[in-house]
């Protein structure tokens, strides 16, 4: 699984893992944004934030509509409006409410996801559906890292000098890319590399 796909309502998510890092291509209302993260920049600690729906808000809103409804009743009653005003100052009592619902419509959505920490966080949908997939696709990015850094820093290299090659080895073992029968393996060999060459 290289690539994941998502969609929530009009927004689109893309992600793909390459050989150095992860394409992302975020589409949110024709807003579209294009980057890649390097796994350099990329973490290991995964963040799940979720956001229910805020009911006061929808109380609130509720109430100004009845509150128009019941003021374009007043005013129908007491000043005796024919069918056509009527409409018209039923109209006006509703911009209220529709100001209110433009300015809270993102606090009547219940909303989920779920980001990998990096330099340029990767945020992923994390609804019910989503779940699993994002998980694989998640432990499939950190896989690949391992890997990126055991092709980039576990080999001997005769152009890097020997204290970088061991650092980079003492850096793997800590962040447990390798088990330490792997960095006392490769570390003998650069060892046993630089007592030959006389370095």
């Amino acid at each position: 699984m290289q690539i994941l796909t998502q969609k929530n309502g009009r927004n689109t998510k893309y992600f793909e893992i390459q050989e150095d890092g992860v394409f992302i291509k975020d589409n949110f209302a024709k807003e579209v944004q294009e980057y890649k993260v390097h796994f350099n920049d990329i973490q290991d600690e995964e963040i799940v934030f979720r956001k229910s729906k805020d009911f006061v808000l929808i109380i609130v809103v509720i109430s100004v509509l009845f509150n128009g409804i019941f003021l374009t009743i007043f005013f129908n009653e007491h000043y005796h409006l024919s069918g056509s005003l009527g409409m018209i100052v039923f109209g006006v009592m509703m911009i209220p409410v529709f100001i209110i619902a433009g300015l809270c419509n993102n606090e009547f959505r219940k909303e989920a996801s779920k980001s990998l920490t990096a330099k340029r966080p990767i945020i992923f949908f994390y609804t019910n559906k989503d779940k699993e997939q994002v998980d694989l696709f998640v432990s499939k990015i950190k896989e690949s890292k391992k890997e990126f850094y055991l092709k980039e820093y576990f080999r001997i290299d005769n152009l890097i000098p020997t204290h970088v090659q061991l650092s980079r080895i003492h850096w793997l073992y800590e962040n447990k890319y390798i088990n330490e029968s792997n960095a006392k393996f490769i570390i003998d060999e650069i060892e046993s590399k630089r007592i030959i060459e006389g370095l």
